[in-house]
């Protein structure tokens, strides 16, 4: 038998100014893009022809801009086409693109592929934690798995369970049903699975796993920062028999987490930017400090100085991991170690005014993309006890070789911040001491100051205690 393989990513915060068109994207096709899903081996070793369609994955950012999800999804369909003999379909998609001027990239993706395929073979999906699933996504594919961890450690384990999930339908020539269920939270980074209510709920869903007539089970928390009415924390069970069993059971789950929604609470500090600096004085060094508001790994342009300010002058050796100012970049770019210079860092938001800062170029590095790939360059500019890594791309240093690219070891300072919400692993490990601060910005955790249109209900969201 024979399964098409592919992937279609973005991350989308429909609050953010940086659109992903398709030089944001990194796309491979033929052998490369089939051996960059874990999937296809599995695949293959059950004795499966497999044939990749394309493999087209940004970094989170805005919304995608119609013309690329066009061109790229134009290419997905034109590679399907050439196996009408196809037994099924897996995709790899993140679960929170939005298209300009469209909506769910997912559901889209998904129609727009049946209209070449057909309705006759089984598509199986593996989704970010943070999916949104659209309404019109559930009925067009028979299998959706996801992470089960944030942060994310269990991407293999994920690609596994879908990759497992479109076997079982195919050998078992199953017809599947779906169980789907929205619970109204915004849970942004306060939403770990290594606490309270996701360690229990991810207990329930391993424990229904464990059914025969369960195909696939996955909890998803949604993408805070898309403004549709897909935005949702969700469950989703698809089952091949006993579907009114099965359903209770879904349901179960779905409640509990509906019960349990206010046991959340952030892990570690959480602190108005402003009680940020006297806050660290006394806690373990390196603490990590993220930036939450200005979280490019939640679509945020990365553009935002409001922390940085609040550093300046404070006396406390820094790492401001990473500033994208283009108008900065052009300056500095000119520039060698031992220069001195003046920089303006322009108006981002309607929080932060526009920057004036005199320092000394330090050193030019390498910036990794948030995979480790090569992704750019980086300046170190020096501001006092604040050295401040000016990059040529968006992105956040969220493991130990983007420092080492970087040239800066984080134990050399007192505070490291970062564009981050909840640390990534990576991160994590540098750190002595954590801290979370509330900035604001386009992936700030206090949703009430964003101004949301497209939500259908009321939605709960945890506020720093």
């Amino acid at each position: 038998m024979k399964i098409l393989v592919g992937s279609f990513q973005c991350e989308s915060n429909t609050f953010s100014a940086a659109k992903a068109g398709k030089d944001s994207f990194y796309i491979l096709h033929g052998e490369e893009a089939k051996n960059k899903l874990f999937a296809s081996h599995l695949f293959e070793e059950a004795g499966f022809e497999v044939v990749p369609l394309v493999y087209a994955v940004s970094l989170p950012s805005g919304m995608v801009t119609r013309e690329c999800f066009d061109e790229v999804l134009a290419d997905f369909r034109k590679e399907a086409a050439k196996h009408p003999d196809a037994d099924g379909i897996y995709l790899y998609l993140h679960g929170a693109m939005y298209v300009e001027g469209l909506g769910s990239g997912e559901e889209f993706t998904v129609k727009e592929l049946r209209k070449t395929v057909g309705d006759r073979i089984p598509i199986s999906l593996d989704q970010d934690f943070h999916g949104n699933l659209a309404d019109g996504l559930i009925p067009n594919v028979q299998a959706i798995s996801g992470y089960r961890t944030a942060p994310h450690t269990d991407y293999n384990e994920a690609e596994t369970r879908a990759a497992v999930a479109l076997m079982r339908i195919l050998n078992e020539k199953a017809t599947t049903v779906p169980h789907f269920f929205r619970i109204k939270v915004q849970f942004a980074d306060a939403a770990q699975t290594n606490v309270e209510p996701y360690v229990s709920i991810m207990r329930m869903v391993r424990d229904l796993d464990k059914d025969p007539d369960v195909i696939s089970c996955s909890v998803f928390n949604g993408q805070p920062w898309v403004d549709a009415p897909c935005m949702s924390a969700s469950v989703i069970v698809y089952s091949k028999a006993n579907h009114a069993v099965i359903h209770a059971k879904a349901k179960a789950i779905a409640d509990y987490y509906e019960e349990h929604k206010t046991d959340l609470k952030f892990g570690v500090p959480a602190l108005a930017p402003d009680k940020t600096v006297e806050g660290i004085r006394s806690l373990a060094k390196p603490v990590f400090i993220s930036d939450s508001g200005d979280n490019t790994t939640a679509g945020a342009g990365g553009e935002s100085a409001f922390l940085l300010k609040r550093f300046l002058g404070s006396g406390v050796k820094t790492l401001y991991t990473s500033l994208y100012c283009p108008m900065a970049w052009a300056q500095l770019e000119k520039m060698k170690p031992g220069d001195r210079a003046t920089l303006t860092i322009p108006k981002s938001d309607d929080y932060t005014d526009e920057l004036t800062i005199e320092g000394e170029y330090v050193k030019k590095g390498r910036i990794l993309g948030f995979v480790g790939e090569e992704s750019g360059e980086g300046i170190i500019f020096r501001v006092g006890t604040v050295d401040i890594v000016f990059a040529s791309v968006r992105t956040s240093f969220t493991m130990k070789e983007h420092f080492a690219a970087m040239g800066v070891k984080a134990s050399d300072y007192e505070a490291v911040i970062v564009k981050q919400g909840y640390l990534w692993p990576g991160a994590a490990e540098l750190a002595a001491s954590q801290v979370f601060c509330m900035t604001p910005g386009t992936a700030t955790n206090d949703f009430a100051t964003l101004p949301f249109k497209n939500l259908v209900g009321d939605y709960y969201y945890v506020k720093p205690e």
